[in-house]
């Protein structure tokens, strides 16, 4: 029979296999554990996430904190309340809208919690990170007034403050595009299909040759932001500006519908994201106004809100995840009341 000091060395060592088994598990979960996290977003979203980080990091690299971009769990040892919340209010000197600088403290307070998980950012230190709060909207009017006092009243980011309104005019006039050349064809439907059905853009461009039937006249828009498939039913100008274009363009199944067209109106490469946000802002400024795809989903909420659709309705219509998303899209009736029934 084995006698104690040998049973105490035979456990003990057991216990420090099992340990280092342990640790080792650890440190290969902590280095899978932002690539598990950004693997279950969609492409827009992780494009955005690396982009924040990306901007921290940049920021960190003027401290001083070397970095190759805040993508690596690796990397946020030394990560404080302190730096974040500095970075929080660089971004709004800097020029970023508030709205812009609450997304990106939000992703890095995202990031700096699963770097707590993975056991390199202390536990006391996440529990002052986690309690950094963004901006209120409501302090957007005096935060923008102090920028400008202060000579930064510059903006930076693709999205605008505020919305460009479309009227119902200009919406007919933006769809109205001559059908008489294939950029006009061409700019008709792309116009259709962002005013009339409130698609994002990325919506838009990722079409297939099988996702619009001309003969049932629907349109199939592959969400990727939300993770859906929506099929529509095709109003009465998109379903127009679809066939004009369809019987020129013929496009195949499951190849892009769109086609890029050169300044001697001959079809050449591709019409990407990038190249139909220029062709919308040119086709706002040819009216009169300055416009983004974006507008065109406010558009598309305001109007369909105004004719008496329920808020659920267009919520699912346009691909929105809750009420409270949409009804950031829906421009305030001039008169508060207007819609409201006592009888």
């Amino acid at each position: 029979m084995k006698n104690r000091s040998i049973i105490i060395n035979e456990w003990a060592g057991a216990i420090s296999s099992q340990v280092q088994i342990g640790q080792t598990a650890n440190t290969a979960a902590a280095a899978n554990l932002f690539q598990d996290y950004m693997e279950r977003k969609a492409g827009n979203t992780r494009a955005r996430y690396i982009q924040a980080l990306n901007g921290f990091g940049i920021f960190l690299n003027t401290l001083g904190y070397k970095n190759q971009g805040m993508t690596e769990p690796t990397e946020w040892g030394g990560i404080t309340f302190g730096l974040i919340e500095a970075y929080k209010r660089a971004q709004l000197q800097e020029g970023y809208s508030i709205s812009t600088t609450n997304q990106n403290t939000y992703i890095i307070k995202a990031f700096a919690k699963l770097a707590a998980q993975a056991e390199i950012i202390p536990a006391e230190e996440i529990i002052k990170i986690q309690g950094i709060k963004g901006y209120k909207s409501s302090e957007a009017a005096h935060i923008n007034e102090q920028r400008t006092q202060a000579g930064n009243a510059t903006r930076i980011g693709s999205k605008k403050e505020h919305s460009t309104v479309i009227t119902r005019e200009q919406a007919k006039a933006l769809k109205a595009q001559p059908t008489d050349t294939l950029q006009g064809k061409r700019n008709a439907l792309l116009m259709a299909l962002l005013l009339d059905h409130g698609a994002r853009i990325s919506e838009v461009i990722s079409l297939k040759g099988d996702d619009i039937d001309i003969l049932n006249k629907t349109v199939v828009f592959h969400r990727t932001k939300t993770n859906r498939i929506d099929k529509h039913y095709l109003t009465a100008d998109s379903w127009q500006a679809a066939k004009v274009y369809f019987d020129s363009v013929k496009p195949a199944p499951g190849k892009s519908i769109w086609i890029g067209i050169n300044k001697k109106g001959d079809v050449s490469g591709s019409f990407g994201k990038l190249a139909a946000q220029k062709t919308v802002k040119a086709l706002g400024r040819e009216i009169g106004i300055e416009i983004s795809c974006h507008d065109c989903r406010h558009y598309y909420a305001t109007a369909a809100h105004r004719a008496g659709s329920s808020s659920l309705d267009i919520m699912r219509a346009g691909g929105w995840a809750s009420p409270a998303m949409l009804s950031r899209y829906i421009e305030p009736d001039q008169i508060q009341n207007i819609n409201i029934r006592l009888e």
